[in-house]
Parts: structure tokens; C-alpha cells; sequence
């Protein structure tokens, strides 16, 4: 068995022991640094908004309003309160020790200014120089789906890589894979889907409170892995606030088009000082229906082959919350069974072509638990706003099951931790320094492990800055990395000995957002940010049996068809990126306009040689007597590339009751050598219709996916097609329960869609027309 890096235990061990004692030994009540302030959130006509949220600067707490609007917050003196609800522009308000009693008054608007966690300075949407795109709350429910990729998918500057509605991971402007990181609660998610396309990310919008997309470069706060953007699930898994009453949600849910059956569990409460979170899901559902087509080889089908799903997850969170800090833990059980689209047939050594015996017993079996802390410690010294700690390990598997036996297993140990000081301000900047370690222990094994075992460990030294100067905002940040591979060659490539590989990627970024009237601002960034390529791009090596392909990594090279290691080193991926944001978010009108242009030096993608398994030598063939020699040889290789484009979303409230959205994103993705990169997005717009009532609220929306004849080489295009989607909720109480009821049409044409992004598009359409119908219950 391979042992953990000693060099990683030993820090991360001292840290998380002297952190924990830290917070559990300091006085979290003890001194009174925080007052309690109380107060009522109305409209402009005097009447309580329910649910509003009530934050405080500097602090992950908040506290919602009750029936009659009515809150409760502790804060430190002359604290910024900043209060938000559905439908209005949102308020700041400075607390005064002198009136403890507040009376706050919200007016109509368009836009909600939503904090995003991952900015890591309680930045909110409108605020930050990135782009960013919050779904929460009645709209995140409305686009749930059991991945994350088809839930975000219609979101500007967003698709997916889609294999199947049972694996899709988000495309951020034409990047995914490593270059987008997918956090729960800002740590990643350590699960293998960054690997391959057909391996599921383990976070679950189903009982999310918010899922944040970063688009562009965020690799300051969560690393080079982080180049293309940000996914980040939050939930409150881990309580961050005291309530005055405890609340349960319960959701169940139907879909035909799959006969999917979902049931989901959010419960939240507190007594004194301790705060406890609980939640989970159970999901069923059988092949998916597809309009009729022919795949690729010329089977005619009706349904998606093996695309059932069977999943369910177990997650609660302990917290003690006082004035001075808070100190809290989690612990999730996810496992999942999910057939694996895209087998048919093998040809066999006699020659015969044979139906994938039973190719419905091809599946992938995905078992996490998961265990994470956090702690928090206000004003623990003069000078410092808030110290922090987060962490999260991780003990993940992913078995591929064929015949009942697992013909391949992956399995992922990884512990993380990030540990910040956030300091009031220091000459008019208000920031935070901080220490990120990551280390992760993959193994790989079994007749179709196309990437050896790695042992990666990175670290790294973070600052982020802002500072104003009227209605001028300026932000900085920087971020030096350290990243060491070590992986274990393969045993089919007789190449001996461990393979090692460190880089150091230095990334910065500076952006500025100028309000130059009140609700129309511009914002401007520039980022220079690295990449070290990750274990898989560096050492893959073998048949990969779910894109049908073999994968060879950077670090090895083809001579008459034996594979060796090459003597070229790989290099850092550098993009330098430019961001250019227009916002208009004051009145019926609001609409955001971003344009990006990013210029990546060494960009390391996966390219078609044109050659197959057949150009290989014959110990690279299967013991089994499956030879693949029609799989097609993909490589790793690194070239400049210049990606740039434009997302736009605008929405026109027509009254109280409706208004009309519009939205659009492209992306041209090319090698400096005139060609295109593979699989690349194309050109999405969307129209929208949206009615909400009192009761009642429905939209209505039509999404066009234009060809996509931008192909790389050896890549065949994909045509248009266009999708309808409808919803309608109607809100009602009986006796303490409030309830909503809900119908969902996708897909109602039932037009035919392949997906660009998709390995295995001809194999895989989107699903047909699917009608869900849902309950959700709140008390």
C-alpha cells in the first residue's frame, strides 16, 4: 500500500490541531466584542418581507427575517448590515451601539445582489471585477437536475460536456476538465470527474442553498486547477447561523421521460449556542427516452442505453456559535450506481462481432465519505478581522462494474486545508492573506486504468485586496503555488521506476469596478495565471474505455509504435486573461454585457492523431482477447491558444407581475496555428418569459444551439437544434405547512439535440420530452 506524503501529514496535522484548539479553547463569549441588534424589513408600503437576509461585512453569519419581518443579529460596533430579499435592491446599513433598533425599508428591483462565498472577501455579485452567476433559491429549484453540468448548463457562458444526464460537467467558455474546479462549499469536491467524462461530481444541487459560477480565471483562492472558472455548491452543511425556530424542506419529485423518482431532506435548528444542519436524497431512475435516432452503429433506438441512475447521500453538521467565533464540523455519505452510456459492441480476436453481453451490467459504482471543519475566530488580535479555517477529507471510490465483477477501480485520498487572515483596513485596503495545502493520493487499477497512481501535493501563499476611492473600486490579488507529482508507471508500459514532476505557477490579477451612476457600472480585469498540468495530462496511458479512445499522456511519446517516456518537459500552462463587464442593474431595465480574451501560452489539450490502437505495438492490446484496434489514439500536447467571446443577459420587467429575459454567449477557441481546438461549444441564445404572482408564478423559455462547423482537425460538426422549456409553481398553505406545487416540461418538441461537447455525442442525444411534476413542503 502507498503511504501518504510524511511531508503533508506532519503540517496539516500541526495546523488543524493548533487551529482546533485555538477555537476551542478561546473565549467565544467571553468578552463582548459583538452587540445584538434587532430590527424589521418591510417594503416601501410598510409590509414584512418574509425571508429577507440580514449579513454582516466581514462575517459568513446571517440571520433571515420571520413572518412580520422581524430579525435578530449580533454584530460588532459600527458594522455594516447588508440586507437582501427577492425582488428588491438590496440595503446597507452601518450599526450604531446608540439604536440597537432598526427599521429597514426596501424598494423594488430587478436584480438581487446575492454575496458570493468564493469571492473570499464578501463580495456580492454586482461587486466583483470577474463575472459571476448566482443560481439560488426558487430558481436554483426550478433547474435541479441530477448533475451539475445539465443544471448550469443554461446559464450565460455555460454548457456541458454531457455523457448522458448520468455524468455532465460544466464547460466555462470552452474550458472544463482540470481547468474548472468544482467545489462544495469552497474545497474541492476530490472526486475523479476532472479525469474522465464519464465519472460524476459527488456535489448534488438538490440540496444546495446556491451553486456560484466564476467565468474566467479564479485561481487566486482555490489554485491553478482553477484557470477556466469556478463551480461552487454551497450549502449549510456546517451551521453558520443561530435561528429563532427550526425549519425542515421536504421535495419529491417524478420525471417520466426517465421515470425518475427523487425525494430530498433539508432540516436546520439551534438551541443557545449550538446549531445543527441535516440533509439527504434518494434518486431512481431508468433509462432515459431519446427521440429516435441511429448512433453510430446504425442501431436504431428510442432510449439511452444504459442511462439509469440509483443514488443517495446522508450529510449532517454540528456548529457552536458564540460572539467571539464560531467552530463547526460536517460528515456526508454519498453513494451512487449509474449504467455507463456508449458500449455496444466488441470485436473479438475470431473476428465475430458480439453484443456487449448484457451491456446494461456496465456500470460505475461511486462510494465518498466525506468529513469537513470549520472554524472561525472574530477579532482575535488588534488589526484582524477575522481568522479562518476550512478543511475537508475526502475518502472517495469509483468502481466500473462488468458482469457483476469490477473490471476497474479508481480511488482518491485527498486532504485539504485553507487557512486565512482577513485584516480591517490598512491604508484604506481591506483584505486577507492566507495558506492553502492540498495533497491527494489516486490509485488506479484494474484491466482498464488508463492513468497510473499519483501522490500530488501543492501548496501555496494567497493575498486578496480591495480598496475604494469614491465609486471607484480597485482589486488585487496574487498567489504563488508549489505543485509536486509523484506516479507510478503502468505496468503494461515497461517503463521502471517513479516518475516526478514540480512546478511553480505564480498567478496575479487586478480589476477595477466604477459605478459612474448609480446602477450602471463598468468593471475591468486582467489576470496573468499558471497552470501545472495534472497527473492525468501528464501519465495517462491505456484504453479509456468510456470515450471509446486510448489516451496518452504529455510524458510519453510514440517510436514505431512502442511508447516511451519522452525527454521533453512539460510546461506550465499562462493565460493571461482580459475581462471587460458592462451592468446595468437599476430599474425595469437590467443587463449584464462581459467580453473576455484570453491568450493561453502552452495550453495542453487532448488531440485526435489520427492513428488507433491498431498503430500500437501488440503489448498494448487487451489480455482479454478484445483488441479495440478501431479506437482512435488521443494525445496530450501543448501549444498557444487564444480563446475569446462574450456572454450577454438582459431583463425587461414589463409590471409587478412579468418580464421578458434575453441571453447569449459565444466562444472561438484556436491554436495559434490556425486551428480550432476540439470540442468546443457553439454559439447558445435563449428568450424568456416569466410571470409571478401572487400564487402563481410560470416562465416560459426557448433555447438556440447554433452548428457548430468550427471543428478541429479529424472532428465532425454538429447541427443546430433548438430546445423549449416551461415551468409553472403554485404556492399554498395548509395549516403550518407552505407548500408549492410544481409542473416542469423540457424538451417539448421533442426535438433530436447532440451535444458538441460530449465525447460520445452520436451516442448519446439529450433526453426526449420529459414532463415533472413536484411538491416542496417548508415548516
Amino acid at each position: 500500500m502507498r503511504r501518504s506524503n510524511p511531508f503533508l501529514r506532519q503540517p496539516l496535522a500541526r495546523y488543524s490541531a493548533l487551529a482546533a484548539a485555538i477555537f476551542l479553547t478561546s473565549p467565544l463569549s467571553a468578552q463582548q466584542y459583538a452587540e445584538r441588534y434587532s430590527g424589521v424589513v418591510t417594503d416601501l408600503q410598510g409590509q414584512p418581507l418574509k425571508n429577507a437576509r440580514i449579513h454582516v461585512h466581514g462575517r459568513q453569519q446571517y440571520v433571515y427575517a420571520d413572518d412580520q419581518g422581524r430579525f435578530s443579529i449580533q454584530a460588532p460596533p459600527n458594522a455594516e448590515l447588508h440586507i437582501i430579499a427577492k425582488g428588491y435592491t438590496d440595503s446597507f446599513v452601518t450599526v450604531d451601539s446608540a439604536q440597537q433598533s432598526l427599521n429597514i425599508q426596501l424598494s423594488p428591483g430587478a436584480i438581487e445582489r446575492v454575496t458570493v462565498t468564493a469571492s473570499g472577501i464578501h463580495q456580492s455579485n454586482l461587486e466583483m471585477a470577474t463575472p459571476v452567476s448566482v443560481l439560488s433559491a426558487e430558481e436554483l429549484s426550478k433547474r435541479t437536475e441530477p448533475t451539475i453540468g445539465e443544471t448550469l448548463k443554461y446559464e450565460p457562458g455555460v454548457h456541458a460536456n454531457y455523457y448522458g444526464p448520468v455524468a455532465s460537467s460544466p464547460v466555462i467558455r470552452g474550458l472544463d476538465g482540470p481547468r474548472v474546479k468544482v467545489l462544495n462549499n469552497g474545497l474541492d469536491t476530490a472526486d475523479v470527474s476532472r479525469v474522465g467524462p464519464d465519472h460524476a461530481i459527488t456535489a448534488d444541487a438538490i440540496t444546495a442553498q446556491q451553486i456560484e459560477v466564476l467565468r474566467g480565471p479564479a485561481t487566486l483562492l482555490y489554485g491553478s486547477g482553477a484557470i477556466g472558472g469556478v463551480v461552487n455548491v454551497v450549502d449549510n452543511r456546517i451551521p453558520r447561523q443561530l435561528r429563532a425556530e427550526s425549519e425542515t424542506k421536504l421535495e419529491s419529485r417524478y420525471s417520466d421521460v426517465s421515470e425518475e423518482k427523487t425525494v430530498a431532506l433539508n432540516h436546520e435548528g439551534s438551541r443557545s449556542n449550538i446549531a445543527w444542519h441535516l440533509d439527504g436524497f434518494n434518486r431512481d431512475a431508468t433509462d432515459y427516452e431519446v427521440p429516435t435516432f441511429i448512433n453510430d452503429e446504425s442501431e436504431t433506438l428510442t432510449t439511452l442505453e444504459n442511462s439509469w441512475l440509483q443514488s443517495k447521500a446522508l450529510n449532517g453538521g454540528l456548529s457552536y456559535i458564540g460572539e467571539r467565533g464560531l467552530l463547526g464540523f460536517s460528515v456526508g455519505r454519498l453513494e451512487s450506481d449509474y449504467g455507463i452510456p456508449g458500449h455496444h459492441h466488441d470485436e473479438h480476436e475470431d473476428g465475430e462481432e458480439h453484443e456487449d453481453e448484457d451491456a446494461e451490467s456496465v456500470f460505475a459504482r461511486l462510494k465518498q465519505n466525506r468529513f469537513t471543519l470549520a472554524g472561525e475566530w472574530y477579532h482575535p488580535v488588534k488589526g484582524v478581522e477575522t481568522l479562518a479555517l476550512t478543511a475537508a477529507y475526502t475518502d472517495y471510490q469509483h468502481q466500473e462494474i462488468e458482469h457483476d465483477v469490477p473490471g476497474t477501480t479508481f480511488k482518491n485520498k485527498a486532504l485539504e486545508s485553507r487557512l486565512t487572515i482577513e485584516h480591517e483596513e490598512l491604508a484604506g485596503w481591506h483584505g486577507l492573506v492566507g495558506y492553502h495545502i492540498q495533497h491527494s493520493d489516486y490509485q488506479a487499477f484494474g484491466e482498464e486504468a488508463f492513468t497510473p497512481d499519483s501522490d500530488s501535493l501543492s501548496q501555496a501563499l494567497f493575498v486578496l485586496e480591495e480598496k475604494q476611492f469614491g465609486n471607484l473600486s480597485a482589486q488585487l490579488g496574487g498567489r504563488i503555488e508549489y505543485v509536486k507529482h509523484d506516479a507510478k508507471p503502468l505496468s503494461d508500459t515497461a517503463i521502471s521506476g517513479a516518475v516526478k514532476d514540480s512546478f511553480t505557477a505564480v498567478s496575479a490579477s487586478a480589476g477595477v469596478v466604477w459605478e459612474f451612476i448609480p446602477g450602471f457600472s463598468w468593471a475591468f480585469a486582467i489576470s496573468h495565471s499558471e497552470r501545472a498540468p495534472s497527473a492525468a495530462e501528464l501519465y495517462a496511458n491505456g484504453a479509456h474505455m468510456a470515450t471509446s479512445s486510448y489516451e496518452l499522456g504529455l510524458g510519453y511519446q510514440l517510436q514505431n509504435g512502442d511508447i516511451v517516456l519522452t525527454e521533453h518537459e512539460a510546461e506550465k500552462e499562462a493565460a493571461n486573461n482580459i475581462d471587460i463587464t458592462f451592468r446595468s442593474f437599476k430599474g425595469d431595465l437590467t443587463f449584464t454585457y462581459n467580453f473576455f480574451y484570453n491568450k493561453i501560452n502552452n495550453y495542453l489539450y487532448l488531440a485526435d492523431t489520427g492513428l488507433t490502437m491498431a498503430d500500437l505495438s501488440a503489448d498494448h492490446g487487451d489480455d482479454d482477447g478484445h483488441l479495440h484496434d478501431d479506437f482512435p489514439l488521443y494525445q496530450y500536447q501543448q501549444q498557444d491558444a487564444t480563446l475569446y467571446g462574450l456572454e450577454f443577459e438582459a431583463r425587461y420587467q414589463l409590471n409587478n407581475s412579468n418580464a421578458l429575459l434575453v441571453f447569449f454567449d459565444a466562444v472561438r477557441a484556436k491554436l495559434d496555428n490556425d486551428g480550432y481546438l476540439p470540442r468546443i461549444p457553439p454559439f447558445k441564445t435563449g428568450l424568456g418569459y416569466q410571470y409571478s404572482g401572487i400564487s402563481w408564478s410560470a416562465d416560459l423559455g426557448v433555447t438556440r444551439y447554433a452548428k457548430q462547423d468550427k471543428v478541429a482537425q479529424y472532428e465532425s460538426p454538429t447541427a443546430a437544434y433548438t430546445l423549449l422549456d416551461a415551468n409553472i409553481n403554485y404556492d399554498f398553505s395548509i395549516s403550518q405547512l407552505d407548500m408549492t406545487a410544481f409542473l416542469r416540461a423540457t424538451n417539448v418538441t421533442d426535438e433530436l439535440a447532440f451535444v458538441h461537447s460530449s465525447f460520445i455525442k452520436q451516442d448519446a442525444p439529450l433526453p426526449g420530452r420529459a414532463i415533472t411534476v413536484g411538491i416542496r413542503a417548508t415548516f
